[in-house]
């Protein structure tokens, strides 16, 4: 394969997971729930959260209720418990909380470092090799990888495509748990085998991926108008 072959690919690949992310409402609700309640920390309004998904109030009370473990009282959007599930995947560190994050993939907290206006770490461990993972996420970025060869997976077109409509457990199923950490590229070499299409990226890579900059570009302004300004 030639690397221009290779770059047109590679365009083709994230053209169509970004459009993926723009035309799934959840993924976006999710996003906006990280942000405006700081994974948890203090609840938010609906009003804020319509804003961020651009859905009218009651539209976007309907998803929260369907969609999420939030509960809505009055005005208010508490989402007490962002990762339920039985078994723990990995766990995040932000502030004094550590939050066992039994739902989602990793790809996921490249998001969140684009919408949350926070330092988290995440430790996880390589299920083929059994090594330690840590990263040190800051707002938009990060600051530590260890180890530095560390990649995470990306499903391929078809599968996300077929993904599309479904519910936040038919995903997590079929994607996110297709979707980890692991410690280097030759630890992921089974998991990218068997689901022709994959790709694995570096923490650094991760963020140069187009829907990273669309949440960072059209969610974090509406979620911290104030940092933005």
């Amino acid at each position: 394969m030639t690397t221009q072959t290779h770059a047109t690919d590679l365009e083709e690949f994230d053209q169509g997971w970004l459009a993926a992310m723009e035309n799934t409402p959840l993924a976006r609700l999710i996003f906006g729930l990280t942000g405006l309640t700081r994974l948890g920390e203090h609840p938010t309004t609906l009003e804020r959260l319509a804003q961020v998904v651009d859905r009218p109030v009651v539209e976007t009370a309907v998803l929260v209720r369907g969609a999420t473990t939030a509960r809505i009282e009055g005005n208010l959007i508490h989402w007490d418990e962002p990762f339920p599930g039985e078994r723990t995947r990995r766990t995040l560190f932000i502030g004094d909380r550590a939050i066992p994050m039994k739902f989602g993939c990793a790809p996921d907290l490249f998001a969140f470092a684009a919408v949350l206006d926070v330092p988290f770490r995440v430790e996880d461990t390589d299920a083929v090799t059994g090594s330690p993972i840590r990263v040190d996420f800051v707002p938009n970025g990060y600051e530590r990888v260890d180890p530095p060869e560390t990649v995470t997976v990306l499903q391929s077109l078809s599968r996300i495509r077929d993904a599309q409509g479904g519910d936040f457990a038919d995903t997590d199923a079929s994607i996110c748990a297709n979707q980890p950490f692991f410690a280097s590229i030759k630890a992921a070499e089974a998991a990218l085998a068997a689901s022709p299409g994959s790709r694995a990226f570096t923490v650094k890579e991760m963020f140069e991926r187009p829907w990273f900059a669309y949440y960072r570009d059209n969610l974090r302004p509406l979620i911290h108008p104030a940092t933005e300004a």
